[in-house]
């Protein structure tokens, strides 16, 4: 198991990484990184509205948030609420905006929140889509740095592996 999430880590850093030559821990932590530096995305909203932000993760790793936005306390996701993340262009919003010729391997969609509200995104490229569905997904299963990595494998290496399957993130 350890293997196909290198392997999707493999994917997310490209050239960086090499199967013998990073720890995961490692590819984890340049995820990070990549997504705490900010990414320029263009997110849809509902009707024909198309707006292009700043997405990034925060200092603590526990939100993503934007800019600009008019409500800045408002532009934020919490970790924690976040439900499931989907890759290409499988959400409503997507359909609605059949119109547009986006790359399907550019988009992704957040669900979170109680009524499980979507933020819908575009990147320019398949990299940083890949990098933040990803990074997102190790976040949700809890797996926010190198040490929190290292503790889990040495208490139990299996739970983060276990956990992302059991919601079909792997």
């Amino acid at each position: 198991m350890a293997s196909v999430l290198a392997s999707e880590m493999y994917h997310v850093v490209g050239s960086v990484a090499t199967s013998q030559g990073c720890r995961l821990g490692q590819m984890v932590e340049r995820c990070m990184s990549v997504m705490q530096s900010g990414t320029q995305m263009v997110k849809l909203k509902h009707g024909a509205k198309v707006l292009v932000r700043l997405f990034y993760l925060d200092e603590h790793r526990t939100c993503i948030r934007w800019r600009p936005s008019r409500k800045s306390e408002k532009a934020k996701i919490v970790i924690d609420s976040i439900y499931k993340v989907t890759e290409g262009r499988q959400s409503e919003i997507f359909h609605r905006h059949a119109e547009g010729n986006f790359d399907p391997s550019c988009c992704f969609t957040i669900y979170h929140g109680n009524h499980m509200e979507s933020l819908d995104l575009i990147t320019s490229n398949p990299e940083e889509a890949r990098t933040w569905i990803t990074g997102l997904k190790y976040l949700m299963a809890g797996i926010s740095d190198e040490d929190s990595l290292v503790k889990r494998q040495r208490t139990h290496d299996q739970y983060p592996f276990e956990w992302l399957r059991s919601h079909n993130l792997v």
